[in-house]
């Protein structure tokens, strides 16, 4: 089949809502952030054509510049009933060409370490896994909470975060995980109003709440997520103290913690389980370009 690429536009918006309404059984986070992508700076969202004239679009992409030397892939789709066709395989041919173009030195993508495909792609072009962070999820039923941690806890800032990071054991190394992305450890990416961060002498817990406008997936608005690092029993303290408060004044039905895999177990013993009790995480993949 042959392809045809070019920047997508805001009339683009209907086609790209009408492939992502039968992507992940019609909840795929595109159609909430696929306005503010096509209007942010530093980025290129391309489509992939069917026909010449470049009308019938038939999956689509998104090459976010994070610095002159480092591009994030994301947000690729194809539509479904021409998935297993090749055209995912020339979307990531297109998105490798034009970072070499702009004269890229490193590309990056994230995927559930369950989506085989994106697994095989990632293979199939020479990207690394670099790391993985577990995905782990709980509701209220099965927490199992004791009244008070121990270990004092204080609120931190971003600036602080940053250099907590650097230090800490099962630390996140040169990029950050931030639910099902990852973003480099630098200051620079960590504005954002919908993240806050807590710590205590032997970790430090990230916490993403639902913000209606936004440039990634996001918890839905019953749900709160958590990305920590630390020593392992530190970790459980933070997790027992916000979940504690969070219960107390907000309507949270499900917690979803995102965590080294080194600290896993003491997590699972708070009453956090793998979705279907399937052990999953979000992948980070990298390339050098040469």
């Amino acid at each position: 089949m042959e392809i045809y690429f070019r920047e997508l536009k805001i009339e683009d918006i209907l086609a790209i809502k009408n492939i992502s309404k039968d992507i992940w059984e019609g909840d795929d986070y595109i159609p909430n952030v696929i306005e503010e992508w096509l209007q942010q700076k530093e980025c290129i969202n391309y489509g992939a054509f069917k026909d010449e004239e470049k009308k019938i679009l038939i999956g689509f992409g998104r090459i976010k510049i994070m610095s002159k030397d480092l591009v994030w892939l994301e947000g690729g789709r194809v539509k479904f009933s021409l998935q297993h066709q090749g055209i995912g395989k020339e979307m990531i041919k297109y998105a490798l060409e034009y970072a070499k173009q702009i004269k890229a030195k490193t590309a990056q993508y994230s995927t559930w370490s369950k989506n085989f495909d994106s697994i095989s792609l990632a293979k199939k072009f020479g990207f690394q896994k670099k790391k993985i962070m577990n995905i782990l999820e709980s509701d209220i039923k099965t927490l199992k909470l004791i009244k008070r941690p121990s270990s004092e806890v204080e609120n931190i800032t971003a600036k602080e975060a940053l250099k907590i990071y650097r230090n800490i054991p099962n630390g996140p190394g040169d990029e950050l995980c931030v639910g099902w992305s990852y973003t480099p450890l630098k200051l620079e990416y960590f504005v954002n109003k919908n993240w806050s961060w807590i710590r205590n002498s032997g970790a430090i817990l990230q916490k993403i709440e639902f913000k209606r406008t936004h440039f990634q997936e996001d918890p839905k608005n019953n749900e709160i997520w958590m990305i920590v690092y630390g020593e392992p029993t530190a970790v459980r303290e933070l997790l027992q103290h916000i979940i504690q408060i969070d219960l107390q004044t907000k309507n949270f039905e499900k917690f979803i913690v995102f965590c080294h895999p080194k600290i896993t177990a003491i997590i699972k013993e708070i009453g956090f389980s793998y979705y279907d009790d399937d052990p999953s995480g979000v992948l980070l993949f990298e390339k050098h370009l040469g």
